[in-house]
């Protein structure tokens, strides 16, 4: 078998934004574009990410001479352009006629393409990623198995999820919409604040006292914090019962959250940044995290399993990262966890979900705050391309 074609599309869509807001994917609300009215990008109020008012991806399509066809998807929600030029230019005329099943072999080479010239991350890695997770589809339709079956097989059969996000603009519909995320059967949210210390103990008391005590709540303060207020803040958290703290100070200050780590007795989290094992591996060490989060539509299933290995070797859980994207994603996030020893929770907006479902034929369905994957060889979805192509730019 011989790879015979690589086609790589940008995927926007549009979006209500504010069924979005307080929730992944723009937890913020937008007050300025930038680059004039025209754009599509702005900031937030609250956050200095930069966003988009569409849901931005990269799709990758890798045809074979067998006829066998297989899909990745790269999570940019931020200038998907980038890593399309990279599957384009640079990564396939290193695939074209290559055997789709040495998917070691392959990553290997596309890694070490641009390594000397340091690109080792970021948008590099978006586009090794998309295809890596295309030749795993293609080798589990390839060998009629599941992907999560040539990974190692399932550690469970459905993979507990986490709602991530409540929306509203005071604390009082916040704990409203926390409580409707419990009625469809939610036991684990995560709230974003990082809105000031006042602010966000006030909203975190007001989910508590909402949602009760046997909810699992967790916290995304969105790098918002030094390692001092997040120290505060993390004291405060832990006499409201939060699980969990993610992202509390900048991702590069590794040391600080080693003092973090050291200090809370919740758990302290982040990963979404970072895209290898080389890029964990100093948290790791250090012991700066209790909870790893890698984002697999970042690091491609390959090195996002390797990833979550490396954490069990140090004991360290892993709570995949998902934010927003299309139905690709959604599954090889979902193969890669339910192939995971260390698996605590699976991200899931449920209003990403229904939009990712547009592009697949038979939707998935979350139930009582569970993700099952579909015995079906490889990713287990079907593209309806015809849907998908009225997206693409």
């Amino acid at each position: 078998m011989k790879i015979t074609g690589i086609e790589a599309k940008v995927v926007k869509v549009s979006r209500e934004l504010q069924s979005f807001s307080g929730t992944a994917g723009t937890p913020g609300t937008f007050v300025q574009m930038a680059g004039g009215a025209a754009s599509d990008y702005g900031w937030t109020k609250e956050y200095s990410s930069l966003y988009s008012k569409k849901v931005e991806s990269l799709m990758v399509k890798i045809t074979t001479d067998t006829g066998i066809v297989g899909w990745g998807e790269a999570q940019v929600p931020v200038g998907p352009e980038a890593p399309q030029a990279l599957v384009r230019q640079v990564l396939s005329p290193i695939l074209l006629d290559q055997d789709p099943l040495g998917i070691e072999v392959l990553w290997f080479q596309m890694y070490n393409s641009l390594r000397g010239r340091g690109h080792r991350g970021s948008f590099m890695m978006d586009a090794i990623g998309a295809v890596d997770t295309a030749l795993w589809d293609i080798a589990g339709k390839h060998y009629g198995q599941p992907v999560y079956r040539l990974l190692g097989g399932a550690f469970r059969e459905g993979i507990p999820l986490y709602h991530s996000g409540v929306s509203g603009t005071t604390a009082s519909e916040k704990a409203a919409s926390a409580q409707e995320a419990v009625s469809k059967g939610y036991k684990a949210i995560k709230v974003y604040i990082g809105k000031g210390l006042r602010e966000d103990i006030a909203v975190m008391k007001a989910i508590r006292e909402a949602v009760g005590d046997d909810i699992t709540l967790m916290a995304d303060a969105l790098w918002m914090y030094n390692v001092h207020d997040a120290l505060r803040l993390g004291a405060a958290l832990e006499k409201l019962d939060v699980a969990l703290l993610e992202a509390p100070t900048v991702m590069e200050d590794v040391q600080g959250h080693a003092q973090l780590t050291q200090a809370l007795k919740l758990a302290v989290a982040q990963g979404e940044t970072e895209r290898t094992r080389y890029q964990f591996l100093p948290y790791l060490k250090e012991r700066a995290l209790d909870v790893i989060q890698p984002d697999i539509g970042r690091t491609g299933i390959s090195e996002g399993k390797k990833i979550v290995t490396l954490a069990e070797t140090f004991n360290i859980p892993a709570a995949l990262h998902m934010a927003i994207g299309q139905c690709v994603y959604v599954a090889a996030s979902a193969h890669v966890a339910t192939a995971t020893p260390n698996l605590l929770w699976l991200e899931m907006n449920p209003v990403m979900l229904e939009m990712a479902n547009r592009f697949q034929r038979t939707p998935w369905t979350v139930a009582d705050g569970m993700l099952k994957v579909p015995d079906l060889p490889g990713l287990g979805i079907e593209i309806d391309e015809e849907a998908l192509q009225r997206c693409v730019e």
